[in-house]
């Protein structure tokens, strides 16, 4: 019986995780786990962390073979990025089916999500090496501009994390079932 529970809650899991990363995929999710790569192709910004990269461009006044090369990274971002959320909405339409199914195609569902995930990561790797592209034609003055972008932008998310751990640990404090703290020991 026990094997049974095992069993049923392994499936249930497995069913949700997938649908989890089904609706995950979608650009309007916050960019959290395994597909916070996709993030980094979202509306106007570049990958790498890079934040607002049409400020950027401005900053890096190129010349017209590096601003061929910028355009042609923009256009492979937007044309991959609009790949992935039709991937992703396949992928959620094959679940929302799924789930009217007396019986579960667990392989089928894994199947699926293993295809869209390999198929996002061909387009997450297009995108990237059209920003290397980019990357690779600027002088050292310009790859200085953009490392501290990067850096910045680094900068900023750590504190986010920081805040965001932070608040969670207070929030935990006050937790039913939470640990209490121990008082210090009497001298």
């Amino acid at each position: 019986m026990r094997k049974l529970k095992i069993a049923a809650a392994s499936a249930v899991l497995v069913a949700t995780s997938m649908f989890g990363l089904a609706h995950a995929a979608d650009a309007t999710a916050p960019a959290t786990g395994p597909q916070a790569a996709m993030h980094h192709m979202r509306g106007g910004h570049g990958p790498w962390g890079l934040g607002d990269i049409k400020k950027l461009h401005d900053q890096l006044k190129l010349n017209p073979q590096q601003e061929q090369a910028w355009q042609q990274a923009v256009a492979t971002s937007k044309q991959n990025h609009d790949a992935m959320r039709q991937n992703g909405q396949q992928l959620r339409q094959s679940m929302m089916q799924a789930k009217d199914q007396k019986i579960l195609d667990l392989a089928g569902m894994r199947a699926a999500r293993e295809k869209e995930f390999d198929q996002n990561r061909q387009l997450r790797s297009q995108t990237e090496d059209a920003w290397l592209n980019v990357y690779n034609g600027l002088d050292d003055g310009q790859k200085t501009l953009v490392s501290s972008a990067i850096k910045a932008r680094w900068a900023k998310m750590k504190d986010w994390h920081d805040k965001a751990m932070q608040h969670r640990q207070q929030m935990h404090k006050g937790a039913p079932g939470a640990p209490a703290a121990t008082p210090p020991a009497a001298q």
